[in-house]
C-alpha cells in the first residue's frame, strides 16, 4: 500500500447522492476478543492535555475550488480543505498537517446569505442546501464536551442585526424555514464570544469575528456539535505508540487505539481501505477511509463513493482489525474565498434580505474542533458571516481485515444511511 499518507473522514450524512435514502434502520452485533498481540501497556499515567485554545489558531485562508454541483456538501467540504500540500500553506504562513471543516455549517451560513439575493445571481440553489442543516432534528439536544451514551446533535443559530439594518418580512419568514431567528441589538464582541461560548459548551471560547477590524451591522451565526459514544469502545489498555507513516514519507510514533476482532462494514477495494465505526445509537458513524494513491489525487466523487460503500444497504460486513490514532483536531478557516467563488463576499446585492444595498461581506470564518478517544467523537464548528448593510458601493473472511490508519486519511462524520458530511477532515500527522 501507498504509504505517503491516509485519509480520515468523519461523516454525519444523510444526503450523499452516492448512498440510499432508506430510512430502515438495521442492527449489527460487535463483538470484541483479547488478543495477545498487544504488548503489556505501560501504566505511567499521561499528563493532563491543555485546554484546546482555537480561538488563538492563525486564520487558514486555502480554498481550492471544484467545479461541479456547488450544492454537495462533499464538493463544499473539499474546496475548504484546500491543498493537502503540507509544505506550504497560504496567506505566508505554515500549512497545518491536518484539517477539519462542517461543510453543513459552512453550507448553512452560505445558503441563509443566498435566500437574500436574486435568483440566479449565485452559484448556489439555497433550497437544494436547507435540507443539509434542518435533517438532524432527531438528534437534538444541549451541546456536550464528552461522549454521550445517546448521540447529540446541537444545532443552533441567529442573525443578529443592529436596529438601523432593516430586515424584510419575507426574508425574516423564509430564514424562519432554516431556524434562524432574527435577533436585534448591538453587535460588541462580548455579544458575539458569549453566543459562541454558550451554543459550544465552552468547545470554541471565542466568535471568529472581530469587530474592531472592520464596521459591521449584522452577523449570521450558527453552530454544530456532535457527541457521541462508540458502539464498541475501543479498550484504553490496548492503545499504544505505533508506527504512522507521513505523507514525506518519515515516519512517526503516534497514539493508536485498537480493536482486534471487530464485525464492522469495510471496504477493501476501488483504491480504498476503510471501515465504518458505529455510533451507539447505529444511525451515525464515523466513515474512515485510508487511500492507496496520494490524497491530493483524490476528488470528492471518488470520496463519496468510497463512503456509500459502507452505508446500507450497499456495505459488506466482517471482521476486521482496527487501528485509528487518537485525534485532537482545530482549524480556523477563512470563508471569504469561499463565499467569494459563489458569488457572495464583497460588495453585494441582497433585495430579498433588505432596502439597505449594497452589502458588504467584509468577515467569515468558520471555527472547527474533533477530538476522538477510546470513549468516543466529541466535534464543534462555529461559521460566522459578518458584514456591513447599506455599505458604499463480499464473503466475511476467515481472518481479520486490517483497517489501521498508519498513513495520511480522511474521517467524516455522518449518518449510515446516506453519508452526509456532518464534519470533514483530513489527517497527515496525528501528532501535530
Amino acid at each position: 500500500m501507498n504509504r505517503r499518507r491516509f485519509l480520515a473522514l468523519f461523516a454525519l450524512a444523510p444526503g450523499l447522492a452516492a448512498c440510499t435514502t432508506s430510512k430502515t434502520p438495521t442492527t449489527t452485533t460487535t463483538t470484541m476478543t483479547p488478543t495477545s498481540n498487544f504488548p503489556t501497556p505501560t501504566n505511567t499515567p499521561e499528563p493532563p492535555e491543555p485546554p484546546i485554545a482555537l480561538a488563538d489558531d492563525a486564520l487558514n485562508g486555502d480554498f481550492t475550488p471544484i467545479d461541479g454541483d456547488q450544492s454537495d456538501l462533499m464538493t463544499i467540504g473539499f474546496s475548504l480543505l484546500g491543498s493537502p500540500n503540507t509544505t506550504a500553506g497560504s496567506d505566508n504562513l505554515p500549512a497545518k498537517p491536518n484539517t477539519v471543516v462542517s461543510p453543513v455549517g459552512a453550507a448553512a451560513a452560505a445558503g441563509v446569505i443566498a435566500e437574500g439575493a436574486a435568483n440566479g445571481t449565485t452559484k448556489i440553489d439555497p433550497k437544494q442546501l436547507q435540507p443539509a442543516w434542518t435533517m438532524w432534528h432527531p438528534w437534538a439536544g444541549p451541546p456536550a464536551t464528552t461522549p454521550q451514551d445517546i448521540p447529540v446533535i446541537a444545532a443552533v443559530a441567529r442573525l443578529l442585526a443592529v436596529p438601523e439594518v432593516p430586515i424584510k418580512p419575507a426574508y425574516r419568514d423564509t430564514i424562519a424555514g432554516w431556524d434562524v431567528p432574527i435577533e436585534t441589538g448591538a453587535i460588541t464582541q462580548e455579544n458575539l464570544d458569549g453566543w459562541v461560548n454558550k451554543s459550544t459548551a465552552g468547545l470554541v471560547n471565542k466568535s471568529g469575528i472581530d469587530v474592531t477590524r472592520s464596521d459591521i451591522n449584522f452577523v449570521l451565526q450558527n453552530a454544530i456539535t456532535f457527541a457521541a459514544r462508540w458502539r464498541e469502545r475501543f479498550s484504553a489498555n490496548n492503545t499504544r505508540q505505533s508506527r504512522f507513516t507521513k505523507t514525506t514519507g518519515e515516519t512517526i510514533m503516534v497514539d493508536m487505539m485498537w480493536l482486534s476482532r471487530t464485525t464492522a462494514p469495510y471496504t477493501v477495494s476501488d483504491g480504498w481501505r476503510g471501515v465504518r465505526l458505529d455510533y451507539t445509537d447505529g444511525q451515525l458513524a464515523a466513515f474512515v477511509l485510508i487511500p492507496d494513491a496520494d490524497p491530493g489525487q483524490v476528488t470528492p466523487t471518488m470520496l463519496k463513493q468510497a463512503v456509500s460503500q459502507l452505508c446500507r444497504p450497499n456495505e459488506t460486513t466482517g471482521l476486521v482489525r482496527v487501528g485509528l490514532p487518537k485525534l485532537r483536531l482545530t482549524t480556523k478557516k477563512d470563508l471569504i474565498p469561499f463565499l467569494q467563488y459563489l458569488g457572495l463576499a464583497g460588495n453585494i446585492d441582497l433585495p430579498t434580505m433588505t432596502n439597505a444595498n449594497p452589502v458588504d461581506i467584509t468577515q467569515a470564518v468558520q471555527q472547527a474542533i474533533m477530538l476522538v478517544d477510546e470513549e468516543g467523537t466529541v466535534a464543534s464548528a462555529v461559521t460566522e458571516v459578518g458584514g456591513l448593510a447599506g455599505a458604499a458601493p463480499g464473503t466475511i473472511p476467515e481472518q481479520p481485515i486490517d483497517i489501521i490508519a498508519d498513513r495520511p486519511f480522511y474521517l467524516v462524520i455522518g449518518d449510515v444511511e446516506t453519508g452526509t458530511p456532518l464534519f470533514l477532515s483530513r489527517i497527515s500527522d496525528p501528532a501535530a
